[in-house]
């Protein structure tokens, strides 16, 4: 059996942990080969596939899907070849529109989502067959090792943008008569943390007058794209108001931001420029907290990027939501907190920092949770038996 591995340059961040699939499948008996959609000319990298003949083709979040023409339509290659391609999400499949919409009408596209919401998200854009679920996991080989000596007290990892630039920006390019809307959806998302954005959005469209719904329905009917653009502006948004929101009453406690950062920074606070993400995972394991607001980009699930944190020794100090005991232990491999609750979180704050001894134990064993529970092997295998029974159903339709 022959997988083909499309990437766009160098796995980093942390797609990069979905390398340790590729291993297990070599590890199996499979062949697979890597092709860099960045290297040399796009039409040699397809004449190497096609030679290359595989069953299977893999990429991450459709980085990998080419499209083709025939007939003056635009096919994906996988179609026109006849190979079966498997995309994994690591990210809320919205933000690659661009490249799903060109897959909606095909029969050999599969999609393996990180979040049971991707879902939804697939279906508004009218992929609703071949959906499967993988939890996120890290790959120990990709990690750095944390720290022995901790020196840091508290992280906050970004990205954090002043909800103010954003809004700025959008009443630069969206329709005058639908900002009301936009502001409505976003302060709607802020105050329900564990709302999905598409509820969300529906919810209060509902409550604006007939004149502005036909117009709505009228635009989104004829730019699709645009109000898939919409919605992704909607989710970063909300997401900084979020983050905005914690560290404005933080003033005057130390914390050291990693990661991107715009906006004016409070009393206490350090922003730390760091160059790559392994960077900022090497002062995250010299750190006994570090103090994370899930995007709304991760609506249901734990991400990935939780796991790496208590992969690192450092207690993660997240936002509650329903589904987190499925994942971690709250309070006891994780701290929690509830996102719009000021006093809980100063208090969480303020108490761990003078009990540094219980957050180290509660990172130590978040650590441990990960090195038993979030590895690869599990995610692998059931990626195996996927393609084999893909091919045990192929074998069977040509013998009968």
């Amino acid at each position: 059996m022959r997988v083909a591995f499309l990437k766009q340059g160098k796995e980093l961040g942390l797609n990069r942990h979905l390398l340790a699939l590729l291993d297990f499948f070599r590890n199996q008996g499979l062949e697979v080969e890597e092709f860099d959609l960045t290297e040399g000319g796009l039409q040699d990298t397809v004449n190497r596939l096609v030679e290359f003949s595989p069953l299977f083709t893999l990429d991450v979040n459709a980085s990998g899907v080419i499209v083709g023409q025939r007939d003056e339509q635009r096919v994906p290659i996988f179609d026109a070849f006849g190979f079966v391609h498997v995309s994994l999400f690591t990210d809320e499949p919205l933000f690659y529109f661009p490249s799903l919409l060109d897959v909606v009408n095909s029969t050999n596209f599969l999609a393996v989502i990180t979040d049971l919401k991707y879902a939804d998200t697939l279906r508004l854009m009218g992929l609703d067959r071949g959906l499967f679920y993988i939890t996120p996991f890290v790959d120990r080989k990709q990690m750095p090792e944390p720290s022995e000596e901790k020196d840091i007290e508290l992280i906050f990892l970004g990205p954090v943008i002043d909800p103010q630039i954003i809004a700025q920006q959008i009443t630069q390019v969206l329709k005058e008569s639908f900002l009301p809307y936009f502001f409505e959806v976003g302060e709607f998302l802020f105050r329900n943390p564990e709302v999905h954005l598409l509820h969300a959005s529906e919810y209060i469209f509902s409550m604006f007058n007939q004149s502005f719904q036909e117009e709505f329905i009228k635009w989104r009917q004829e730019n699709p794209q645009e109000y898939f653009k919409l919605l992704n502006d909607l989710s970063v948004y909300a997401t900084a108001r979020k983050r905005w929101y914690i560290l404005s009453f933080l003033e005057g406690i130390n914390l050291r931001i990693v990661g991107g950062f715009q906006g004016e920074l409070k009393e206490g606070h350090e922003h730390v420029e760091v160059q790559s993400w392994n960077e900022a995972l090497e002062l995250i394991g010299r750190s006994y907290m570090t103090l994370l607001s899930f995007p709304y980009a991760v609506p249901t699930g734990i991400g990935f990027t939780p796991i790496e944190v208590a992969s690192m020794g450092s207690a993660p100090l997240i936002d509650y939501r329903a589904t987190l005991p499925g994942f971690f232990m709250p309070d006891k491999e994780v701290i929690t907190y509830l996102p719009l609750d000021r006093a809980d979180i100063e208090e969480k704050v303020l108490f761990y920092l003078e009990n540094l001894d219980r957050a180290r134990e509660i990172g130590e064993k978040a650590r441990e949770k990960v090195l038993q529970s979030f590895t690869p092997e599990d995610r692998a295998q059931f990626l195996y038996r996927l393609f084999q029974d893909i091919l045990s159903q192929a074998q069977q339709k040509d013998q009968s």
